[in-house]
This record gives C-alpha cells, sequence and structure tokens, in this order.
C-alpha cells in the first residue's frame, strides 16, 4: 500500500528518520506473501481435524489415559500450527519500507528477536530495477525492485502497485540529485 497524506508530512516520525528528512510514503509487502502459508495453514489444520476425527470417533480406544493424551498431542500441534501463521502474520506487519525525500529505510522486525534497519541514500542510486516475471506477479501487480548504490545493493521483495512505486522512486532520485547539486554548487 502506497500512503498519501495531505497532512504536515514533516511531522511522521519514524525509527532512523534523520532530522532534514520529509516523509513521502511507506509500503508494505504485497498481501500475496501471505497467500501460501495461509493455504497451507488451512490444510494443516483440516488434516489435524479429519486425524482427530479418525482417532476419537472412528477408532475405539479404551484406555482414558491414552485419548487424553491423543487430544493433547493434537491440540499441541494445532496450537504450534496456528501460533506460525500468526508470527508470519505480524512479521508482514512488522516489516515496512518507509520512503523520505532523501532515503529509503528498510525496517524489518520481529516480535521479539530481530530488529534490523537498512537505509540508503536516494541520490546516490546508480539503478533502480524492477522485476515482475511470471502471470500472477502481473496480474496482482507486484514484483521486486532492485535499489542498486555504488557499494551496496537492496532488495525489495513483494513490492506491491510495483509501476507506480517505481515511478515515484525514480522521480525522487532525480529530484534528490537536482538538490544535492544545487547545494554542491551555489549560484
Amino acid at each position: 500500500m502506497v500512503i498519501h497524506s495531505t497532512d504536515d508530512l514533516s511531522a511522521v516520525t519514524f525509527q532512523g528518520k534523520d532530522p532534514g528528512e520529509m516523509f513521502q510514503f511507506y509500503f508494505r509487502q504485497h498481501w500475496m506473501r501471505l497467500l501460501w502459508p495461509f493455504f497451507r495453514m488451512i490444510l494443516l489444520s483440516l488434516l489435524l481435524a479429519i486425524i482427530t476425527y479418525i482417532s476419537l470417533f472412528r477408532l475405539t480406544v479404551a484406555d482414558a489415559g491414552l485419548r487424553h493424551s491423543m487430544l493433547f498431542a493434537l491440540m499441541f500441534f494445532f496450537t504450534i500450527l496456528q501460533w506460525e501463521f500468526l508470527m508470519r502474520f505480524y512479521m508482514y506487519f512488522l516489516n515496512v519500507i518507509i520512503v523520505t525525500d532523501k532515503k529509503v529505510h528498510k525496517v524489518k522486525k520481529t516480535l521479539f528477536s530481530v530488529d534490523d534497519h537498512q537505509s540508503l541514500d536516494i541520490w546516490t542510486f546508480q539503478d533502480i530495477r524492477k522485476w515482475q516475471h511470471g502471470p500472477l506477479q502481473s496480474l496482482f501487480g507486484y514484483g521486486t525492485i532492485v535499489l542498486e548504490s555504488q557499494d551496496t545493493e537492496l532488495r525489495l521483495h513483494f513490492v506491491p502497485r510495483i509501476s507506480k512505486i517505481h515511478t515515484e522512486l525514480m522521480h525522487l532520485r532525480e529530484r534528490s540529485r537536482l538538490q544535492k547539486e544545487a547545494v554542491v554548487r551555489p549560484s
């Protein structure tokens, strides 16, 4: 999602923002990133439901302790399955790309263990490439943007509305370069 607002964009704060930067837009990865984990959770949940049905109603287990152990094991696997999807869902929302007038910030977090922040100056970009391979990426409008600087490469995967974001990054790069040249060569 690309967010533009008519409010005061300089008031938007985030981790790693320099005081002179002005917020332009942000986006998360495309929702397709969650499609396979969601279907995997649904399929495995259905499999666990079938196993539970068979073990409780089709098999006759006389020992109550064994039945309780089987139910505990099935509930344990179901809980782990739901927890795994929930962690992926949170990771989806905690990984954000923030674009300002001077930098592109890639903020990647998890709930407990990861807090990464990578920033690149827009005016240093030598190349901005976009990739859309396959019919799904073309149909749903997502892909990969590669931002190349002199010694660094930043890959942004599952970028939604890739054409629009690519165009905006190109315009921001040119505007940033013009501002940088104006500062270097005062008239």
